[in-house]
């Protein structure tokens, strides 16, 4: 759902226009002194002691498996415990040889503390859409697929929202942007993980994929925020390791300046400073 509706001249929002005041630098700066009277340095230096480093594909993917089954364990009895390495073992048997994990589970190594999800996202070429449909639905027939011209994803019927509509459980990714194209077609963005022996993306390759997202006109503003705090904490993770020139070639994918963009947002995440999004 796109939030361009809101925009107003100069690129400022609805909220901007009708409380300027709640966004001018005296206004935040005002209020940061404020709440500073009130807690002092009492909690300052508190988030430097956590985890700092990446955590790791197989350790990610533990914690954030771990947790997803033992909330459907404990709260959805009647749900399907679909795993990434289901997906992957039924799409390798299907004969899908091009796959790479994206979403959460891509790159959830990449942050210093990882989080659960509750579906997993898989990136095949559109030569592969068929078999990987055709090897998802004989292996969990019951559940309910939507097939849509970005996604084709696959909906736990025991398993619904509030609203009673069922929760994705797989989404098979096709290569619509560009960036998707070179994640999968290039090998030089894709890493095989040693000890799961899955294919994830690089760490420039899961920035830009964030970038991507976090500047979409389709994607609400809430989702928007997530991709932000995750495209921060892997920056800050892993900021010494990224390669600066395959980030920008990567974010020219994205549109014909993302690259030098893409480079300050990652300058931006490692101050801790505000995206401009």
């Amino acid at each position: 759902m796109s939030d361009t509706s809101s925009a107003r001249p100069n690129g400022r929002s609805a909220t901007e226009l009708s409380f300027p005041e709640f966004y001018t630098e005296e206004y935040l700066e005002r209020r940061r002194q404020a709440v500073a009277r009130v807690d002092g340095t009492l909690w300052k230096g508190v988030d430097a002691t956590d985890s700092q480093c990446p955590a790791g594909h197989s350790r990610g993917m533990r914690i954030s498996v771990g947790l997803t089954s033992d909330y459907r364990q404990t709260h959805r009895k009647a749900a399907m415990d679909i795993t990434p390495q289901d997906v992957i073992d039924v799409l390798t048997a299907g004969g899908v040889k091009k796959w790479v994990l994206m979403g959460l589970h891509g790159y959830v190594g990449y942050l210093p503390q990882p989080r659960a999800t509750q579906d997993v996202d898989v990136l095949i070429s559109h030569g592969d859409r068929k078999r990987a449909v055709e090897a998802v639905r004989e292996a969990w027939p019951n559940l309910v697929v939507e097939e849509l011209e970005p996604v084709i994803r696959f909906k736990d019927p025991n398993d619904c929202f509030a609203d009673g509509t069922p929760k994705p459980v797989i989404d098979l990714m096709l290569p619509w942007s560009r960036v998707n194209e070179a994640i999968l077609r290039d090998g030089t963005h894709i890493v095989l993980d040693e000890e799961t022996q899955h294919f994830i993306p690089t760490i420039e390759a899961a920035l830009a994929s964030k970038y991507a997202a976090m500047i979409a006109d389709f994607r609400g503003r809430d989702k928007k925020e997530y991709d932000a705090g995750d495209f921060r904490r892997m920056v800050r993770a892993n900021y010494d390791r990224v390669d600066r020139e395959a980030l920008r070639r990567l974010g020219d994918l994205v549109w014909e300046r993302g690259g030098a963009e893409l480079e300050r947002f990652l300058e931006i995440a490692q101050r801790d400073e505000r995206f401009p999004i």
